[in-house]
């Protein structure tokens, strides 16, 4: 046997000792609760995206992930690879019968044929989906035919929109995904090709969901769920209550909040106003004018019916600063058209939310095209855009460049849409205009990057 390869794997195991050791020191000097994977175990180390310790935490795992490469082999690492499925597909029956609620979430087992009973399901056959879901770790058998949760399942009952995001992810994503290959087997461009799920499902996602409400709903729910970014900078005052700072898998909201947090009268101001250009039914508006009480905000969307959902939803103590208005997104809007109603506004910033993403170049441009008149007003408002980001390459680690890479094929596979990388998107704003003058960020998460633009409008002369 070479002396190399041997070498590789024991330095390998010593390198994960060392950073471990590292890891837990760390943990230790500042006060964070070592990770548990029992009911009702929680750690800042899950959470923590910055510093020393997310560097020791994300060296350790891509440690762990080649020292189980080096053990299992090339076929092994395949073999594992794609076997997962089934393991999807189990876990996906456990939440589609509701089987993790009915297990207590004080620890206690509960044996499979009892769970079998509650959800009517052959006993048999629960049993055997309920272990191969314990092998990876997310229940636990502690005696035989006895299940339990852990810190894993238990997430999956108290955060139903999380919930939901896996359900969507191991049903809609994984039926199109299968199909990918073969949507790809003829001329397949982006924007204008068909993508894998309208391929599988006969019709584009959003359609889809539209006639399947149940899904249309949990989907809903799932994006609602990752769109909750932590709040970096956000004072105390400014917080809906102290546990504001929920980290998401998106950390796009709350770069728009630091933003404003960040800007001396944008959310203070009493005649500052923000409108949210397809802002849906405005319960990203909503938040805003909870988290800003001197900020007036403008909901606008093409669709009544979320423009009725929002004011029908919306808090009576924000009904004064939070307006609703139905409008076609991408007609020029003028300086007199931000003129209009009772209330005049010193300041205004038109917010895009993830409008772009899923637009062809042509039309994007088109509808950055349509603020500049508003933009020539005295007042000079300002246009944000917050959307998703394709990250250069070579920005991470393999072991976490796999999460950005799987969005990249996640928008191409659910809606044949190309996720711009940050000099793409650069290049489509200022394609818009010469005069746009653009300021940029970008902010990661574990599963998302999101970049936000801040978009002037400078010299008339170009």
């Amino acid at each position: 046997m070479s002396t190399k390869h041997s070498d590789d794997l024991v330095h390998t195991a010593e390198e994960i000792l060392t950073r471990t050791s590292q890891l837990a020191k760390q943990l230790s000097q500042r006060s964070i609760t070592p990770p548990s994977l029992s009911v009702g175990a929680n750690s800042d180390l899950w959470t923590t995206h910055d510093g020393e310790i997310e560097a020791l935490r994300s060296a350790t795992l891509a440690l762990t992930q080649r020292l189980d490469n080096l053990l299992e082999g090339p076929h092994g690492v395949i073999h594992e690879y794609v076997s997962t499925n089934w393991e999807y597909g189990a876990l996906y029956t456990l939440l589609e019968f509701d089987i993790l609620e009915k297990i207590p979430l004080d620890g206690s087992p509960v044996p499979a044929a009892q769970l079998a009973e509650q959800a009517g399901l052959p006993s048999e056959k629960l049993l055997r989906i309920c272990r191969l879901v314990a092998t990876t770790g997310i229940l636990q058998e502690p005696e035989e035919g006895l299940f339990a949760h852990t810190a894993i399942s238990e997430i999956l009952v108290k955060d139903p929109g999380f919930r939901s995001w896996v359900g969507f992810q191991l049903f809609e994503t994984r039926v199109a995904s299968a199909n990918l290959a073969d949507s790809l087997k003829r001329p397949n461009p982006y924007w204008t090709g068909q993508a894998a799920f309208e391929y599988a499902w006969g019709m584009p996602m959003y359609t889809w969901h539209a006639k399947n409400p149940e899904k249309g709903k949990r989907f809903a729910q799932a994006m609602q769920s990752v769109s909750q970014g932590k709040v970096t900078h956000l004072p105390l005052e400014y917080r809906v209550n102290t546990d504001e700072d929920i980290l998401g898998l998106d950390p796009g909201n709350g770069m728009i909040i630091d933003w404003l947090t960040s800007r001396q009268n944008a959310g203070r101001d009493e005649k500052g106003r923000l409108i949210e250009v397809s802002g849906k039914n405005g319960s990203f508006s909503q938040q805003l004018a909870t988290i800003f009480p001197n900020l007036n905000l403008e909901v606008q969307d093409t669709s009544a019916e979320l423009l009725r959902q929002g004011e029908q939803k919306i808090d009576t103590k924000l009904t004064e600063r939070v307006r609703f208005r139905q409008r076609d997104l991408f007609t020029q809007r003028s300086a007199q058209e931000l003129e209009e109603g009772e209330r005049s506004f010193t300041s205004t910033v038109f917010l895009l939310r993830g409008v772009l993403w899923n637009l062809p170049d042509g039309e994007a441009i088109k509808l950055l095209q349509s603020f500049i008149p508003a933009m020539q007003s005295h007042d000079r408002p300002l246009l944000l855009i917050s959307d998703l980001v394709s990250p250069k390459w070579g920005t991470f680690e393999p072991h976490v460049e796999r999460a950005f890479r799987r969005r990249d094929v996640t928008l191409m596979t659910m809606h044949n849409v190309k996720q711009r990388t940050a000099t793409e998107w650069d290049e489509l704003i200022r394609s818009a205009s010469p005069q746009f003058k653009v300021t940029y960020s970008e902010k990661y998460s574990s599963h998302s990057c999101r970049g936000l633009w801040q978009v002037e409008l400078g010299d008339h002369s170009g």
